[in-house]
């Protein structure tokens, strides 16, 4: 149950890292500290972040769930 609440926390940073960036840099031009290494490949590297954040936040939920239906 541990790894799964890991990789929903995980996901859920990496969404707000990937999309985040690619927010900001694309409508305020502003420069996202964290993903100052992906500045040259804005937006599709903070998108593809992103979505996999949200996979892996996708799979923590998916297996908490399933865990808690398995105790009951």
């Amino acid at each position: 149950m541990g790894l799964f609440i890991a990789l929903e926390v995980i996901g859920i940073i990496g969404m707000v890292q990937g999309f985040g960036s690619a927010l900001v840099t694309q409508v305020w031009d502003g420069n996202w500290q964290l993903m100052r290494w992906a500045l040259d490949w804005q937006p599709v590297s903070g998108i593809a972040i992103g979505v996999l954040g949200l996979v892996l936040a996708s799979i923590g939920w998916a297996g908490q769930k399933r865990a808690k239906a398995s105790r009951d």
